[in-house]
């Protein structure tokens, strides 16, 4: 769980920014719209980006077995 919510805090506001100059400005979206596409979309896209990460983690670092 701690490691989750540290990803989710260091790349939230990489995410954030990126919806806001790729999605948001160009097609300006106004201002609640935006919150509920931003609010949406960046919890998706950290939630996605974990599993992948976690997923690759394990891949080269597998867990420690019980003999």
């Amino acid at each position: 769980m701690a490691g989750s919510s540290l990803f989710a805090y260091l790349s939230h506001y990489f995410f954030i920014i990126v919806i806001a100059v790729m999605i948001i400005r160009p097609y300006k979206i106004t201002f609640i719209p935006a919150l509920v596409i931003e609010y949406f979309l960046t919890n998706t896209v950290v939630l996605v980006t974990f599993i992948i990460f976690d997923f690759l983690w394990k891949l080269v670092f597998p867990g420690k077995t019980k003999d």
